[in-house]
């Protein structure tokens, strides 16, 4: 048997994590729009694009300086402003100053909420002191949008050790009414024990084909082995693996499996036999492993036959993990890694209104919160290398 394992952090502690993770993001949605409008405003004082060549130029740029900014969030540390050879100066940052938590406010509604081009443009206008072109405005508004393009282009390394899939759902407003909006996700752990979120897509959770795109994905921008796949018992799930990664192994959550088990168990008997089923997933090895699954099965199929047959449906499976690394199995026995992220968006948004009010809006947000998270790397042990090739060339 193994302790009980505690996975409450603590109210307190829990929301001091959200806030924590909301002000960073804030902090950078701030940080994207004054160094924007900066970048507008020298473009209009030298009468010129960056290496543009015109009659009409006034002045060159001269690289840039880095100051400190205090926000109602905190401090935004080395903010870049730029530099011109005739001495530009930017009357923005005593505009910001004078209006600071308003344009805060503000600010953090154009990056998550959605709002219109037509608050954007009133933003602007405050900390530039002119109305602004509508390509500011676009400019403004589609920073976050433009990185986000850019991150579901990226490459992707060709092998990735671990791979956890799964799926959730959001609340966004549709004609408005609030419809709850799938979410498909894939987080991998590469050979160096970093974890990265690898792709997501708006998906119904039981459509093969949109598990199937978003696994051709992955192969598209690069990812070409991977060693293990870690997922629920959603066959549409494990159909897509099998057609786009025939080779991987597969290993089937636990904690699933063993709450279908129980649900064909009395209430009033399952608190017993749960010490007995959860043996299994804990021992030394795999052959021992299979002996608790026997001895189990034995002592109940005559009384629980329905939960004995879903125990064996797909029992090699939930045993995978046993192949390998012994430090790695409390990683990759469950999809709690995945299931975690999960929880993180849904407490941000929770932060931020009842739902969404578009489809947009919850996705830029999912992949906000994703990019602030700081996904605390695994131990990959030398020896476990070596073991990972020779499963992955057996």
């Amino acid at each position: 048997m193994t302790p009980k394992q505690n996975n409450n952090l603590g109210k307190r502690e829990r929301q001091a994590q959200v806030h924590e993770l909301m002000k960073e993001r804030m902090l950078l949605a701030i940080r994207q729009t004054l160094l924007t409008i900066l970048d507008e405003e020298v473009e209009g004082f030298v009468q010129a694009g960056l290496y543009e060549r015109t009659s009409e130029r006034q002045d060159q740029r001269n690289g840039s300086y880095e100051r400190d900014l205090g926000t109602s969030l905190g401090e935004i540390e080395k903010l870049r402003v730029p530099r011109t050879r005739k001495g530009f100066r930017s009357e923005l940052f005593e505009r910001y100053k004078r209006r600071q938590a308003e344009l805060d406010t503000a600010i953090c509604d154009m990056f998550v909420q959605g709002v219109s081009t037509e608050k954007v443009g009133q933003v602007v206008s405050v900390l530039s002191g002119i109305q602004p072109s509508p390509s500011t405005v676009s400019r403004v508004f589609h920073t976050l949008e433009g990185e986000f393009e850019e991150w579901k282009k990226r490459s992707l390394q060709s092998r990735y050790r671990y791979v956890f899939a799964d799926g959730t759902y959001f609340s966004v407003i549709y004609n408005q009414e609030s419809k709850k909006m799938p979410i498909l996700a894939v987080i991998g752990i590469d050979l160096e024990g970093k974890k990265e979120l690898l792709g997501f897509t708006v998906g119904e959770r039981e459509n093969q084909k949109a598990w199937e795109d978003l696994l051709q994905d992955l192969k598209d921008r690069g990812l070409a082995t991977i060693d293990l796949w870690i997922t629920d018992g959603n066959q549409t799930m494990i159909n897509a693996v099998q057609i786009k990664y025939p080779e991987a192994k597969r290993q089937r959550c636990i904690k699933h499996k063993m709450e279908n088990v129980l649900g064909y168990v009395p209430k009033t008997q399952q608190e017993q036999i749960r010490p007995e089923l959860l043996a299994i997933f804990y021992q030394l090895n795999q052959e021992k492993a299979q002996q608790e699954a026997v001895a189990f099965i034995a002592k109940y199929e005559t009384i629980y036959p329905t939960a004995v047959e879903c125990l064996r449906r797909d029992l090699p499976a939930c045993l995978t993990f046993y192949e390998f690394p012994e430090s790695h199995w409390r990683y990759i026995r469950t999809t709690n890694i995945i299931e975690r992220l999960f929880l993180e968006v849904k407490k941000r948004s929770k932060k931020m209104s009842a739902a969404f009010r578009n489809e947009n809006s919850c996705t830029l947000l999912f992949y906000a919160v994703v990019r602030s998270l700081k996904l605390r790397k695994i131990s990959i042990p030398a020896s476990s290398a070596n073991h990972s090739d020779i499963l992955h060339n057996s």
